[in-house]
């Protein structure tokens, strides 16, 4: 079953390797698990994409029920080495499995949503798609929780100049989250979606 896994895991990142030069990817990354924060609470983050695009980008995070969550996002990427650009973003996830909860699994599962939309000079790029995260939260010994997680996500991907071009595409993200304590935590991700490069994150929870 594991021999079968990893087979899967490698067709699918040589596929995304191959099939997405021309696509643009997400200017955010992942930077999530498939953990949720809980009802009404509420983390910052912060991010340096170095990818295709370089980016800088900030995020709100909050808990909308107990196994729901919502994500606003902004920053800026730099496509060319030219002028920065502004990005937008938003997405959700519903927790569906927990290692820990009461629909018990062999790790934690997650779907959602998203939405990102920025510019390349005269072209704008607009995204709409979904995503299926795995995770599994360890702890540390010392305190803590270092956590694996990884993101496949479809969408579909529209460049408009003067014309449009709509294109069904995929994305790789996988990562690890190291919670030091309860409200600080580091991210390191590699992504493979069309902007492909390593993204680090800090997330600090607010509420």
């Amino acid at each position: 079953m594991k021999k079968t896994l990893i087979a899967v895991a490698c067709l699918i990142v040589m596929l995304a390797s191959s099939a997405y030069a021309d696509a643009a990817g997400s200017a955010f990354g992942a930077l999530s698990t498939a953990g949720t924060a809980g009802m009404g609470h509420g983390s910052f983050g912060f991010a340096i994409g170095l990818a295709d695009a370089t980016s800088f980008t900030g995020t709100f995070n909050y808990g909308l029920s107990q196994h729901m969550d919502g994500r606003l996002k902004l920053g800026f990427i730099d496509p060319d080495a030219g002028d920065m650009e502004i990005a937008l973003g938003a997405d959700f996830k519903y927790q569906l499995v927990s290692v820990t909860g009461a629909s018990k699994g062999p790790f934690d599962m997650a779907i959602g949503g998203f939405l990102e939309y920025y510019g390349i000079g005269d072209i704008s790029i607009l995204q709409l798609g979904g995503h299926y995260t795995g995770s599994y939260p360890v702890q540390l010994e010392s305190g803590g929780t270092l956590t694996p997680y990884g993101r496949f996500s479809v969408r579909m991907e529209s460049l408009s100049n003067g014309g449009s071009e709509t294109n069904l595409e995929i994305g790789i993200n996988g990562g690890v989250h190291w919670a030091i304590t309860g409200t600080l935590g580091f991210f390191g991700e590699f992504q493979i979606d069309g902007n492909d490069g390593v993204f680090f994150g800090i997330d600090l929870s607010a509420l």
